[in-house]
């Protein structure tokens, strides 16, 4: 065990069900009390579903809630903008924004006081401690689009030491490592190998950088077992996975040393439930449930959401772990949004991920499902999806074979799979992009 001070709130991350569940009522029912009086937003939502506060007098009286869309959100802020008629905070006390461009093309803007922000440095302290942060991690941070530049750089402030990179400055990542001692890193799953790549390219061996433990979120994938034993086996190190919501919390989900699911590490900050996606039932939290993340602010002054549809679909791994944390632990296969319908199966282009990653080092892992036309009422097989090939991948018509077998098998679904050389497939800075509608590209 480290002799450093810890940095985790030990009351609240291994605390009892029953202190939990007390914990958390108390922060609910505050929230409540502070929603119902400022946010016009949710007064006019709970008024059409005829809730009045006094209906509300325990976190068991949530589900009587409504849900609320991000597409809600989206309107709030073209009839009410900037902010949308879901701020609940004078426009003064908003000390820090960001903005999503989401699907529509207009920025969602996202606002925060200085409660909000100490709130989500909290949580996100919390989520690198679980997943190995301590005083002598030194971070290099690409300065990415969205939350994760600031309130990122907080948080490895208040446990270790922070190096901010520029965006694409992969020899300043480089030198970091090599010349300053840097020893951790915060990136996208996908990010590692394609980094290991640019460095074997400049005759630099990865495991001589140094770094002892890789987090990686912003999109699914560090937990699948071919893609993280390549990471660490490549690096030298430990590859773990966190998550959170910017609507919601920059961190609310981290996966400690033991690797069995990432830890939900926001109590206090944030209620979070799982339900059935078609029927919007809520579901218990056992191991092995499956269904779609919601969660409600319980801590929060400017944008305070109540039951927030994330679209991530999550399956429970487990409810108790050796390191002593109590918050259920997750993995992520898949989301709403990218769901594509192949002759009434319903399949995840972040599953498609998961089975080609499972090849590496045949596979790079990197996919990009290619849909040519709109479906009429889903798409039809074979379904095209390029699929890069690693560089020592062998006999590639054997690889392709094994691929669409493999997919057949497994998610029972037909797929074309065009093999392309390493690196042809686009890189993002923040979340990768599975999917390209290739017939909204041509109108």
């Amino acid at each position: 065990m480290s002799t450093y001070p810890e940095y985790w709130n030990r009351t609240m991350e291994t605390a009892a069900t029953p202190d939990f569940t007390k914990a958390q009522e108390q922060a609910f029912l505050r929230e409540m009390d502070y929603i119902f009086a400022n946010s016009i937003f949710y007064q006019r939502k709970f008024n059409e579903a005829g809730i009045k506060r006094d209906d509300i007098r325990s976190l068991e009286d949530l589900k009587l809630l409504p849900f609320t869309e991000k597409s809600e959100l989206r309107d709030s802020q073209l009839t009410t903008p900037p902010f949308g008629d879901h701020r609940a905070c004078p426009l003064q006390k908003i000390k820090r924004v960001y903005s999503t461009s989401g699907t529509t093309g207009r920025p969602t803007f996202i606002g925060l006081t200085q409660h909000d922000l100490q709130v989500w440095r909290e949580t996100a302290c919390r989520a690198f401690w679980t997943g190995g942060f301590r005083p002598d991690s030194m971070v290099p941070l690409v300065v990415a689009p969205f939350f994760i530049a600031a309130s990122y750089a907080d948080a490895i402030e208040s446990i270790g030491t922070l190096v901010p990179i520029g965006v694409g400055a992969t020899d300043r990542l480089i030198n970091a490592f090599q010349n300053l001692g840097a020893n951790a890193f915060l990136s996208t799953s996908s990010f590692p190998l394609h980094f290991a790549a640019s460095l074997r390219q400049k005759g630099i061996d990865p495991k001589s950088l140094g770094i002892k433990i890789i987090l990686a979120g912003g999109e699914p994938g560090a937990a699948i077992p071919a893609v993280r034993e390549e990471v660490e086996r490549t690096f030298g190190c430990i590859f773990l996975e966190m998550m959170g919501n910017g609507d919601m919390c920059g961190q609310i989900w981290s996966e400690c040393r033991f690797k069995q699911g990432m830890h939900f590490v926001a109590q206090g900050a944030v209620q979070p439930e799982i339900v059935n996606p078609e029927t919007h039932e809520v579901l218990p939290i056992r191991e092995g449930t499956r269904g779609e993340l919601v969660y409600t602010s319980l801590d929060r002054e400017c944008m305070p959401l109540v039951r927030f549809l994330t679209r991530d679909h999550v399956e429970v791994t487990q409810t108790s772990c050796e390191c002593g944390r109590t918050g259920f632990g997750i993995r992520v296969f898949g989301r709403t949004d990218d769901m594509i319908i192949v002759q009434g199966v319903n399949v995840y282009p972040a599953a498609i991920r998961d089975v080609v990653a499972a090849l590496v080092p045949l596979t790079t892992g990197a996919i990009e499902v290619q849909l040519h036309s709109p479906p009429p009422q889903g798409w039809f097989p074979p379904v095209h999806i390029k699929v890069e090939h690693g560089p020592e991948a062998g006999h590639l018509p054997s690889l392709k074979k094994r691929i669409e077998e493999t997919l057949r098998s497994q998610l029972i679904f037909k797929a074309d799979v065009e093999l392309v050389p390493p690196h042809t497939l686009p890189r993002y800075e923040y979340k990768a992009k599975l999917v390209r509608k290739l017939y909204e590209e041509r109108t």
